[in-house]
Order: C-alpha cells, then sequence, then structure tokens
C-alpha cells in the first residue's frame, strides 16, 4: 500500500522483537490517538489492536529473535489513522488460520488475532512479502452524534 498524497507521515520507527516493545508501541500510539481526539473507547480499540498485530510480529513473525526488527509507521488522513507493522518473519496465510468461532476452536488459547483486529479496527490488510509481513490498520473517527 502506498502513501496517499493527503496522507501526513507521524511516526517511522523501528523497534526491537522483544516483549518490552509491546509496551513503548502502545504509548506512543496512544499519544498519537489522543492528540487527534480519538474517543477513549476508540483509543481503547486502537490500543487492543496495536497490542495484538505488535505481539503478534514479535513472537510469530520474528520469532523473538533479537536480529529482527518490528517497524512501526503510522499516517494520518484526516480523521483517520494507518498503522503499519511490519515484522521481518516468513509470513502466514490467514486462510489457514482455523476460524476462532468454530465449535472446534472455541477453548484453543490462541488463533482469535485476525478475528480480534478485524473487530476492533475499519480495515485491514496484509501484505507479505520476502523482507516480512506487513499488516495495516485503518481506524476512522466516529462523528460525533448531536
Amino acid at each position: 500500500m502506498t502513501t496517499k498524497s493527503n496522507e501526513k507521515q507521524l511516526l517511522n520507527e523501528t523497534f526491537a522483537s522483544k516483549p518490552e516493545t509491546v509496551e513503548q508501541v502502545e504509548a506512543v500510539t496512544d499519544k498519537i490517538s489522543r492528540a487527534m481526539n480519538f474517543s477513549e473507547q476508540e483509543r481503547d480499540n486502537i490500543a487492543i489492536a496495536i497490542t495484538e498485530a505488535v505481539n503478534n510480529a514479535i513472537y510469530h513473525g520474528n520469532k523473538l529473535d533479537i536480529n529482527k526488527k518490528i517497524h512501526y509507521t503510522i499516517y494520518s488522513s484526516g480523521d483517520s489513522l494507518r498503522f503499519l507493522i511490519r515484522d521481518e518473519g516468513k509470513g502466514f496465510k490467514p486462510s489457514d488460520v482455523p476460524d476462532p468461532l468454530e465449535p472446534a476452536n472455541l477453548l484453543k488459547e490462541n488463533g482469535r488475532g485476525i478475528f480480534i483486529l478485524k473487530s476492533l479496527m475499519d480495515d485491514v490488510y496484509f501484505d507479505f512479502s520476502p523482507h516480512g509481513t506487513t499488516i495495516t490498520l485503518i481506524k476512522t473517527k466516529k462523528k460525533e452524534q448531536d
């Protein structure tokens, strides 16, 4: 996905593949979503989604390999934020992830990440390349009701 002409890059950082990175990423994300006046519920949804995506990048993508990095970029456009999280892993096929709502999967401890992301964010995209998996998450501020 390319940068759109009306987008402004707010952040472009690289983080280590270690558990502490989740807190760092969540803190900078919260600062940006607060500055854009997202509601508390929207900020919570963003925080949960970003935490899930970064955890997946660290544990599943980079397999906790400290030599691999997490690349994190945030763009703003009007009332929307676009988050890109890229790992340096081998990727996966979303179609291979079992449906977490199937009865056989309801009690499993994992496999709900993509479902969670899609339920909390407005758009979720995956891009697989030889350089790793990039997940794009988009959240648009809801209009206030009168």
